[in-house]
């Protein structure tokens, strides 16, 4: 394997993982959607600001995390999302939430905040890896 191959490979590689975790994320919502079919209304009765991932030796990142309040069936629930925010949100504002009617703590509040991720996800993977292909095709082109 030529040593000019290396970088465009783990360039390739890269996005598709990219495009992989867009399918995990995909697979994940819509098992979520086909068991949470059920609807309240919600409120955000206060934000969790936590440390969600950290990479050794480089800044720490923090997300805000809506918890929800709302009732089913005569039980009171108070719920962390499992979707947060780079920005606090609002306090006490109202959602309908969906929740899986055999397990209501196992909810979701809105699905758009995915879709968004997803997307770029997509566009990220898709994009280094059809690049990477037209930069190995004109790299082999003009080596023959």
């Amino acid at each position: 394997m030529s040593e000019w191959l290396l970088a465009p490979a783990f360039i390739m590689l890269v996005g598709v993982i990219f495009i992989l975790v867009a399918v995990g994320i995909k697979w994940k919502i819509k098992k979520k959607l086909a068991v949470c079919t059920a609807e309240t209304k919600g409120t955000v009765v206060r934000w969790s600001h936590e440390r969600v991932a950290h990479d050794y030796g480089s800044a720490t990142d923090y997300f805000w995390f809506p918890v929800y309040a709302y009732d089913v069936q005569g039980k009171h629930y108070e719920e962390k999302s499992s979707v947060g925010l780079s920005e606090q949100g609002e306090l006490y504002a109202e959602t309908v939430l969906y929740y899986e009617p055999g397990n209501p703590s196992n909810f979701y509040a809105n699905i758009g905040n995915y879709d968004r991720l997803i997307m770029i996800f997509r566009l990220v993977g898709w994009s280094l890896t059809l690049m990477t292909l037209l930069t190995l095709g004109i790299l082999y082109h003009v080596q023959s």
